[in-house]
């Protein structure tokens, strides 16, 4: 019980130099906010689910792999100008799914 403990409480240092509220301040201590970010990410995935799989791929491509419109295009096989307007329609249609689920979004 000891080891596991120390294991997961913070590594204090003690040359004087040492802030308590700089742990306080830690969103990675924080379990509360942990939680509402795994369930808002659960949330969003449930709701890209639900497009079309051409405008999903693009989507998760776009926002999740950081990839460019070029690299979908060429991932794709379809011009840039139909992942452009795959992803156009992704967010149109996300925001129809966000109004029909009477979701607010907030920061």
């Amino acid at each position: 019980d000891h080891f596991r403990k120390n294991k997961r409480m913070p590594k204090f240092d003690n040359t004087g130099d040492f802030n308590i509220f700089s742990v306080l301040g830690d969103p990675d201590l924080n379990a509360e906010k942990r939680i509402i970010k795994d369930q808002v990410e659960e949330d969003v995935r449930k709701l890209i689910d639900e497009l079309p799989e051409d405008q999903r791929d693009v989507l998760v491509m776009r926002i999740y792999k950081d990839m460019s419109f070029k690299e979908i295009a060429e991932r794709t096989d379809v011009s840039i100008n139909t992942a452009l307007g795959r992803m156009r329609y992704a967010l149109i249609n996300l925001r129809k799914v966000i109004e029909k689920n009477n979701i607010v979004l907030t920061n």
